[in-house]
């Protein structure tokens, strides 16, 4: 952690300095219900007025793009289509961790954002049985556990192997999660993006893994359902419950930061918060 402090500072020392140029664009992942530049002014206004404002640069003349996928994001970023990706901490960190090109900037703090599951209008019920699950798993500190395990300490270091003489092969089987399967029980099919590792996750292998796969299970376990997951892109949220495609959507909520729902449209209700945070890491790409 002093390392990553340490570099984190320097880095934004350097940001203002050497990336002030007018057409530096910065990557987010799509919202549902505005536009690049109007969400960047949005962030903009809210880094400037609550907590810390950006450190090193105010991005006054910064253009945003969004991604419908972090692989995309990725991409553009490495092709040099945008100057920097701006995420939550948990998944920058999580990207250092497995790729040393890239490299910290800048560190925003933009209010209270949480992550929730998406519902449509016509499953309140279900809504109203999941949020039940989500606050008993906040009160007996399940979450709290998961977060450590799953986000915290993952991917574990090779520290951790020597401790616990476990391979990486071993390690994988072991962060497996089990979903319990109930032979009288309904089934409830839940879409997750995988782009926000290691909350909502997909592993190499194609298998939903990580926290919000380990909420999930546990959800199914204490309502005595039988989870599915299927993968959507972000910009296919809506799409994949208004279908059918999906019973519930993972989903962002920043109610909390705006008072109004930007990226929830009106026909989709949103669950009680799994994960609160509000700190954003600005990754660049380094090749040296």
């Amino acid at each position: 952690m002093r390392k990553l402090f340490f570099a984190l500072m320097i880095a934004a020392m350097l940001c203002g300095i050497a990336f002030a140029a007018e057409d530096d664009y910065v990557g987010f992942l799509t919202r549902l219900r505005t536009t690049p530049e109007e969400f960047l002014t949005l962030m903009r206004n809210t880094w400037a007025t609550q907590g810390w404002s950006i450190l090193g640069d105010d991005h006054t003349k910064s253009k945003a793009r969004f991604y419908d996928s972090l692989t995309q994001m990725q991409m553009a970023l490495s092709r040099g289509d945008i100057d920097e990706m701006i995420l939550p901490d948990f998944v920058a960190e999580y990207l250092m961790k497995i790729n040393p090109n890239y490299v910290p900037c800048c560190i925003s703090n933009s209010g209270q954002m949480t992550l929730c599951f998406g519902f449509m209008n016509s499953r309140r019920n279900l809504l109203a049985r999941w949020n039940s699950a989500i606050i008993s798993m906040r009160n007996d500190f399940t979450l709290a556990g998961f977060f450590q395990k799953y986000v915290k300490n993952f991917p574990p270091d090779e520290t951790y192997d020597a401790i616990y003489g476990i391979n990486k092969k071993e390690r994988k089987k072991s962060n497996r999660i089990k979903f319990e399967k109930y032979s009288d029980a309904p089934t409830v099919k839940v879409a997750v993006t995988g782009d926000l590792p290691p909350v909502d996750f997909v592993d190499e292998t194609g298998l939903p893994a990580g926290y919000s796969t380990a909420v999930l299970a546990e959800i199914g376990r204490r309502l005595r359902l039988n989870i599915d997951i299927i993968q959507v892109d972000t910009a296919s949220r809506t799409a994949a419950i208004v279908s059918g495609k999906a019973d519930v959507v993972f989903w962002y909520e920043v109610s909390k930061m705006t008072d109004k729902y930007l990226d929830v449209p009106e026909e989709v209700l949103i669950s009680e918060p799994y994960l609160e945070w509000n700190t954003f890491m600005h990754l660049r790409f380094d090749e040296n």
